[in-house]
């Protein structure tokens, strides 16, 4: 699971993300049993990606049975 950010001035910028409800909600819950949050999701998310994009398309297309966004 994603590293926890304990320190907010670590979080600079603020994005916008349109998730569908139920999605927003599973997702939130599982973070929630993980002491993870949204941010922590997201961060990680973005640091995997930025180190190995070509990886990190792979490993989802795989985890998603080949589809991009889910």
């Amino acid at each position: 699971m994603p590293k926890k950010t304990d320190v907010i001035g670590e979080r600079d910028k603020q994005v916008q993300v349109r998730l569908p409800a139920a999605l927003h909600k599973d997702l939130k819950l599982t973070l929630m049993q993980n002491d993870s949050s949204l941010a922590d999701f997201f961060n990680e998310d973005a640091k995997a990606y930025l180190k190995d994009p070509a990886k990190y398309q792979k490993a989802i297309k795989s985890i998603n049975g080949g589809k991009n966004n889910g």
